[in-house]
């Protein structure tokens, strides 16, 4: 099940939900949402759920991403999305999407990501 996070002034700690046994269709990533994948959701399978998404600006912490993700920024206006090896924005940038993927997605290994930052 996704998580749809608001931003605020403090990060938020963001909650994971377990990934269901049975078969999970992937879903669309709205536009003006970013968006994270378990998998490569362009290898053909149709079972790739969503375990994050963002729609607001803001810094939010991350957990149990270990292995390959796709990340989908379909945000609006050239709003950009990085992740970060720290907690609550610190650290390292590990990857970072300056611009709209939405039709292409990256696909990476999210392993050191612990924090995501949605920005204008």
């Amino acid at each position: 099940m996704p998580v749809t996070l608001a931003a605020s002034a403090a990060p938020l700690a963001a909650t994971t939900a377990p990934l269901a046994a049975s078969k999970v269709q992937t879903a669309a990533c709205s536009s003006g949402y970013v968006c994270i994948y378990k998998g490569d959701i362009f290898d053909g399978s149709s079972n790739h759920p969503m375990v994050y998404t963002f729609y607001r600006y803001g810094t939010y912490n991350v957990a149990n991403l270990v292995g390959d993700y796709t990340v989908k920024n379909c945000q609006t206006g050239g709003a950009g999305v990085q992740g970060l090896t720290g907690y609550n924005g610190t650290g390292s940038v590990a990857w970072n999407l300056g611009i709209n993927n939405c039709g292409t997605g990256l696909w990476t290994s999210l392993t050191s990501t612990n924090s995501v930052r949605v920005y204008a």
